[in-house]
This record gives C-alpha cells, structure tokens and sequence, in this order.
C-alpha cells in the first residue's frame, strides 16, 4: 500500500458537550468544536486513486452529522450511570457520576457505544463507523478538540 489520501475539510466537524468523570476541570460539563480528518492508505483501484474522495467525505458528514449539537455520553462506563426515562413531555436521559446529577432531553443526547468521550476515544469510534464503509482499506482518525489539541487513532 504506497498511497495515502487525506481528507480535512471544513464540513467534517461538530460542537458537542461532554464531561470526563475522571478529570477535575473537564468533569464540568462542557464543549468543543471538533473537527476530523481521516488519512486512507491503499492501492489505486482502476481509476487509479485509492479512495472517492466525494464517498469518504459524504460517510464523514454522516457520522459528525449525527453528533453534532449533543450531548456526548458515553453508554459503557462503569463509572457513569445512565437512566432513560418516560415523562409526560417526552423522554430524557438522567445521568449520574462523582454525585453529580443531569438530566437532558433524550433528543439532545447521543448515547455511545464507547467508555469515555475523550477525543482518543472518539477517534476510535470514528474509526469503527468508517469500517463499516471502508473496511478493506487502513484508516487513521484524527480529532481535534481544538487547534493544538489533536488524537488520532489507527489500528
């Protein structure tokens, strides 16, 4: 596999509230504008480029579609309980941790399949929804929380 493309364009990102339960200043609720960027690496295909770049892109928009103006909780930590609950007015999520309580609208959450919202973690779960896609090429999945404040994931 000799060529990697990149793709880093400005529609691939998100703002998003999280909280690490584990950190003292970011155990506060609170947000960033994320952006992703993805580097595949493979063979030229037939029309001799390794990966459409409109595909890619489209696949990117989704998943940073999807989280965009939400709250970011992580659904498999041991250490944040998460409680959907019915209500008169429609569902909401409560979540406790470190004796903190939210309650949010369920519309306003999205409930991740992953142990901890850090843009380590997030990257991974990038990754994960690109496989789907794009599973037979070898991806990395940079987040950045902020300018200088960038994880990247690769297998």
């Amino acid at each position: 596999m000799g060529y990697t493309v990149r793709v880093s364009d400005p529609r691939c990102k998100f703002s998003a509230a999280h909280f690490l339960y584990q950190h003292d200043k970011c155990s506060r609720l609170h947000g960033h504008n994320y952006s992703v960027n993805v580097e595949v690496s493979g063979d030229l295909n037939e029309h001799f480029f390794v990966v459409d770049f409109y595909i890619l892109k489209q696949k990117l928009i989704e998943i940073t579609t999807q989280l965009d103006h939400a709250v970011l909780i992580p659904a498999h930590s041991a250490e944040i309980h998460v409680e959907e609950q019915r209500t008169e007015s429609g569902s909401q999520v409560q979540i406790k941790f470190n004796e903190k309580t939210y309650i949010f609208p369920k519309v306003d959450v999205r409930l991740l399949p992953i142990p901890a919202t850090t843009a380590e973690v997030l990257a991974k779960y990038i990754y994960d929804q690109l496989c789907t896609v794009f599973a037979s090429y070898t991806l990395q999945v940079e987040v950045a929380e902020s300018e200088g404040s960038i994880a990247r994931y690769s297998p």
